[in-house]
């Protein structure tokens, strides 16, 4: 029995710390709040984020919050179209230090059509999304060079039309779009717990 609770205890702490590591990446809510619309925005904002001995370096997109016409996420989300300022790009890209494993973000707020992500070694996913406005998907793949670009392929409305905007970036991290919240991790371990207690407890008795 004392085998069993120190096993289930390793694998709560252990489960713990694995949602801990899937929640580092980029969810751009350390930056400053910025506007709703591209028109304030400026020029593209070049980000730079470290973790450990990776860095992601992200062109070609800005900040902004609360977008308008999104209705899943009033967050900060790094943003680029054609009708913002001439410095923002189609694709937007993130560049890093090292090559990466695995690839993942949330794509909002878009043209509906066609989208690319794909590294600079060959590695890529083609999706498609169907609503424009409001829309939200979460979307990876199994990246593995060192840099990575997300791409509206159209069809435009008009002339190289693009406006996309991307949030909850990770990568070297499982591919999931079905990760358990730590919360709920965190009750499954203490209701484990709390049974192997009570079992100790009337072994004892």
């Amino acid at each position: 029995m004392r085998r069993t609770w120190y096993f289930c205890v390793v694998l709560c702490a252990v489960a713990l710390i694995g949602v801990q590591a899937r929640a580092d990446g980029v969810n751009f809510e350390d930056q400053p709040p910025g506007p709703s619309l591209f028109v304030l925005a400026g020029p593209a904002q070049t980000l730079v984020y470290t973790f450990g001995a990776v860095t992601a370096t992200f062109s070609g997109g800005v900040i902004l919050t609360n977008e308008t016409s999104q209705t899943t996420d009033n967050s900060n989300v790094y943003a680029t179209a054609s009708f913002g300022d001439a410095t923002l790009t189609n694709p937007l890209v993130i560049t890093f230090n090292q090559a990466i494993q695995n690839f993942q973000i949330d794509i909002l707020n878009a043209l509906a059509g066609s989208y690319t992500l794909a590294d600079n070694i060959g590695n890529s996913l083609n999706f498609s999304l169907a609503t424009t406005g409001g829309s939200l998907a979460t979307e990876g793949f199994a990246a593995a060079g060192t840099q990575v670009t997300i791409l509206f392929n159209g069809p435009a409305i008009g002339v190289n039309t693009f406006d996309f905007a991307i949030d909850n970036v990770t990568f070297n991290q499982p591919l999931t779009t079905t990760t358990p919240e730590p919360a709920t991790i965190s009750t499954l371990c203490g209701g484990l717990l709390a049974l192997l207690g009570r079992r100790l407890r009337r072994r004892r008795s």
